[in-house]
């Protein structure tokens, strides 16, 4: 049975890579695709997919508004996509309805596509919809009690073998940016996520007087830098407690020095 799939991110190259690597699934056809809410509930509509990817937080709303305006009959499966999923992986599971953390796996999403497959076989459209509904209550209900989590200190992101590991907000020690992508490094280990470090910054709710950015590619926190230096033909060079090795850029090294409260 080929599954007709509609992809819907409003990062264009969120969408060009899940359209790669859905070409390379058997038994899969990429119908088309939507870059924001309103859109998304249109081409549902119009092209009525049997699988929905859908992204969760967008520009002018929310995958959870678009399930909300889906027809009684003939729903579509979903899988959300999400770069970060703090505590939604639970309400997910919970309710059994797949997820898939950014950045994708082919592998990853072949196993939830052949998923949907055998749940759309087995449910009825009803059924499926009150189980999303439950999802969207109990995460609504989670980031009004939350706060929308603000000072949370448990982050549960996806390693590199695909599991999932939890950290604290605190032991981030530095953020990264390596092209359409953030990097989240720790004493122990690295996350990558989709992103920049901006939206990165606020996703995760990090406190902007706990943070400082000394280059473009990086925002370091300020209990994690053991030195700055100035290095002959280097610039200044930032020294972690780890030993990491940070070159700041020009701008962000004055900033930097000014704001550290020098003595003598």
């Amino acid at each position: 049975m080929t599954m007709r799939v509609l992809t819907v991110d409003d990062e264009p190259l969120a969408l060009r890579r899940l359209e790669l690597i859905l070409a390379k699934l058997p038994d899969v056809e990429h119908v088309g695709s939507a870059s924001g809410c309103r859109e998304a509930i249109a081409k549902i509509a119009e092209l009525t997919p049997d699988i929905v990817l859908l992204d969760i937080k967008m520009r002018d709303g929310t995958g959870f508004d678009v399930l909300n305006q889906l027809p009684e009959d003939g729903v579509p499966g979903v899988i959300f996509t999400t770069a970060f999923d703090h505590f939604a992986v639970r309400a997910f599971e919970a309710h059994a309805i797949d997820y898939i953390l950014k950045p994708i796996e082919i592998s990853r999403l072949r196993a939830a596509i052949d998923r949907s497959r055998d749940r759309l076989a087995a449910d009825d459209a009803r059924e499926q919809i009150a189980q999303m509904r439950a999802v969207i209550d109990d995460l609504r209900a989670g980031y009004h009690e939350q706060g929308i989590r603000q000072r949370d200190d448990e982050l549960w992101l996806r390693g590199t073998a695909g599991a999932l590991t939890c950290i604290q907000r605190a032991d981030i020690d530095m953020i990264t940016a390596e092209d359409d992508y953030v990097r989240l490094h720790t004493a122990s280990a690295s996350y990558l996520l989709r992103g920049s470090i901006r939206a990165a910054q606020a996703d995760l709710d990090l406190p902007e007087e706990e943070f400082v950015r000394v280059h473009r590619r990086a925002l370091l926190r300020r209990s994690a830098i053991a030195s700055v230096r100035r290095s002959a033909g280097k610039g200044v060079r930032v020294i972690l407690r780890n030993g990491t090795d940070v070159g700041a850029g020009r701008v962000y090294a004055k900033k930097l020095l000014r704001s550290l409260p020098a003595v003598g």
